[in-house]
């Protein structure tokens, strides 16, 4: 899966183009229509991607791509309001105790910080597999549908690409700050870098939701003790 992800939009046939428009969007992504238009285009790669398409897509239909990044960010933001709301309960809360009961109060602050830690982590790992949803059923409320996404994000498959699509995302993170240090043309390099690895690891999550769903076809629903049912 990794040399599949690595070449996915270097073998396209627009690839350069792809990319040029990718980055350009990127560039002026604080306008935010063109960051919705990338984040649209991710979700037509995990769409496609999770349909066993192995050609990227053309940035086209820019309406569509803007709608469908529009409804993307909206479900991000909602899966991310719930670490927000704990840290700000918790974390919040204890330093109000601080000013009456020091101890008690950061311990309520540090306990928050590790709910609010292992909760991110969690929403991190389940936003990718929600959106693929989304992408495959079109609707926003697939994206919520804890009953379908349960068994995914549960399965080695999926696991296994989101780890694997870490990586990608840490190295590329590490080239483009080295990369960053070079004035003006180092910056537009990281960015155009900063898309590439956006789209390889969205590859990435697509593939493994797809891998991870056969598995689940394959070895079928599970009676309560725990044997595939007959």
């Amino acid at each position: 899966m990794f040399n599949d992800s690595i070449n996915y939009l270097k073998d396209s046939d627009d690839a350069a183009k792809t990319v040029l428009i990718g980055g350009l969007l990127a560039i002026f992504g604080f306008l935010i229509i063109p960051a919705l238009i990338v984040e649209g285009y991710v979700i037509r790669v995990l769409r496609r991607g999770s349909a066993g398409d192995t050609e990227a897509p053309v940035f086209s239909d820019w309406g569509t791509l803007t709608v469908d990044g529009l409804k993307a960010a909206i479900i991000t933001l909602v899966y991310f309001l719930v670490p927000a709301i704990l840290a700000a309960v918790f974390v919040g809360g204890g330093a109000a105790l601080a000013n009456d009961a020091p101890f008690i109060g950061g311990v309520v602050a540090l306990f928050g910080g590790l709910l609010t830690l292992i909760a991110t982590l969690a929403v991190w790992y389940v936003v990718p597999a929600a959106l693929v949803r989304f992408a495959e059923n079109g609707a926003m409320g697939s994206g919520f549908d804890y009953e379908s996404l349960a068994p995914i994000v549960r399965d080695r498959e999926y696991a296994t690409g989101w780890l694997l699509a870490l990586g990608v995302i840490v190295v590329a993170g590490v080239i483009v700050s080295v990369v960053a240090v070079v004035p003006l043309v180092g910056w537009l390099v990281a960015v155009f870098l900063g898309f590439y690895a956006q789209v390889t690891a969205a590859y990435i999550y697509a593939r493994s939701y797809a891998e991870a769903t056969d598995h689940q076809l394959r070895e079928g629903p599970e009676v309560d003790d725990g044997r595939p049912a007959v």
